[in-house]
């Protein structure tokens, strides 16, 4: 009995435990919208995301964020029904806004987006750039949109720039994950989508080793490329690629950290 006990108890510390770990989930480019040919019948992107909500609501993740491009056109009733749809999530959710979710064109700037999300589901996230601590780290959610001019590409200002630095900063014991819809590092080669001068932010990252990745998605492609120690993680359009994905981080016993990425296919 000794012999079995004194067994179990090496072969358990040869295991690597986890002191802490987090299953978050995150959704890219829902493209949700109301159907302008019968408004009592959803579209297929509405579906879609209804289904995974309640794919979600079953799954064991702690968390959920949209990435952005959450409808498919910036009007007051799609962000309503997407709001409302995100309103059935049964775990916390966090909302990122996209090039597709603003225009001041429409009447929908940052602050009337987030005004009306708000006012219909229970998004942690009031503005951007902002930070949420979130148990042992810290999330930050970055903006990027030009509310102006409606473009592909992302552009992250200085003042944007200047928060990140200084939030990566004031947090430096702590891990940080970046939530954002614009890839500064792209997943593939779209010269219509490439944002503009993405070294200025990698060099803000690179006064820093707090931040463990940086997630995406505005690409509709799925990829994960590690550089200078920081995963940019691009994740797949549910709406056009029918897929989501659960990231993992966890804290290993040496004190280090682990991210991994898993794609889920939407039922």
């Amino acid at each position: 009995m000794k012999k079995i006990l004194l067994t179990l108890l090496v072969f358990c510390f040869n295991l690597p435990v986890f002191a802490n770990s987090e299953v978050i989930t995150v959704i890219a480019d829902s493209h949700v919208s109301i159907n302008k040919k019968d408004e009592q019948a959803a579209t297929p992107a509405t579906l879609r995301l209804l289904q995974t909500i309640s794919q979600v609501n079953k799954d064991s993740s702690n968390c959920v964020i949209f990435l952005g491009d959450n409808v498919n056109s910036p009007n007051r009733l799609n962000v309503a029904l997407f709001a409302k749809a995100i309103n059935k999530i049964k775990k916390p959710v966090y909302v990122v806004a996209g090039n597709r979710d603003i225009g001041k064109k429409g009447g929908l700037d940052q602050k009337e987006y987030y005004r009306i999300v708000n006012k219909f589901s229970k998004n942690k996230v009031k503005k951007a750039p902002s930070y949420i601590k979130h148990d042992d780290l810290i999330f930050i959610f970055m903006y990027g949109v030009n509310e102006t001019v409606p473009t592909f590409r992302g552009n992250y200002r200085t003042s944007e720039l200047e928060f990140l630095n200084k939030t990566l900063t004031k947090f430096s014991d702590k891990k940080a994950i970046i939530f954002q819809h614009f890839p500064i590092v792209p997943p593939k080669e779209d010269i219509d989508k490439t944002p503009y001068k993405p070294e200025m932010y990698l060099a803000e990252l690179q006064k820093h080793n707090n931040v463990l990745a940086v997630v995406s998605g505005h690409y509709h492609f799925e990829n994960v490329i590690e550089q200078a120690g920081i995963k940019h993680i691009s994740v797949a359009s549910l709406a056009l690629n029918g897929e989501y994905e659960q990231l993992k981080i966890f804290k290993n016993n040496d004190g280090s950290y682990s991210v991994t990425t898993k794609i889920i296919e939407a039922d």
